[in-house]
Order: C-alpha cells, then sequence, then structure tokens
C-alpha cells in the first residue's frame, strides 16, 4: 500500500480566511488588502498581490508581491486578521510574479 503524503488538515491550524477566494483572487489578478500579524504580535496593514497559495501540515502561505515592502513575502493565513478582496487589477500575470519570485529565492540561497 502506498504511504499517504497529503497532509493531516485536521493537524492545521484553523484561520477565517476564505482560501477559495484567495486563489479566484490569483486566477483574477486582484489584489488583497490584508491585517497581518507577525509571529512577535505586531500588526500592520498591507497590500498584497497574491500569486500561490502553499500548503504545509499545520500552516498554509499566500505567497505574494508586498506593497509595502516592495518584495515578495510570504503570509501565514492564520495570521491574516481582515482580508479584503479587492477589484484593482495587478499589474503583470502571476506567471511573470511567480518566475520572479523564483529567481528572487533562488539567489537569496545561493
Amino acid at each position: 500500500m502506498a504511504p499517504d503524503l497529503a497532509p493531516d488538515s485536521a493537524n492545521r491550524t484553523a484561520d477565517a480566511l476564505d482560501i477559495a477566494r484567495v486563489r479566484e483572487s490569483i486566477r483574477r489578478r486582484r489584489k488583497l488588502r490584508i491585517r497581518y500579524r507577525d509571529d512577535g504580535g505586531s500588526e500592520t496593514r498591507r497590500v498584497i498581490w497574491p500569486i500561490a497559495v502553499a500548503y504545509f501540515e499545520r500552516v498554509q502561505l499566500i505567497i505574494a508581491w508586498c506593497e509595502l515592502r516592495q518584495a515578495f513575502r510570504h503570509f501565514r493565513t492564520d495570521r491574516i486578521r481582515v482580508a479584503t478582496f479587492l477589484t484593482e487589477t495587478i499589474p503583470t500575470s502571476a506567471a511573470v510574479l511567480r518566475t520572479a519570485w523564483r529567481e528572487a529565492n533562488n539567489s537569496r540561497n545561493s
């Protein structure tokens, strides 16, 4: 019998974010406005350009360009306190942004 490689969703940290709407925003190239609490408890307000969702055993991440930091960032969905799904369109495709994200990560890991 093959091992079960899918993470057990019962172990995942709960969040109130509608991940289906996030995926729709990625497909439609729409921005999100979020209130985000970091691991130290500080809260910031940001506009992000979501490009992918990553699923891990205990958390989900939104990979996005952050207008505040002018860089790619990873946002844990359980730390997003409020998300507003904007109608404002991201000025480039998610595919172009994903390529730039990969290049940024490769240069950081080199």
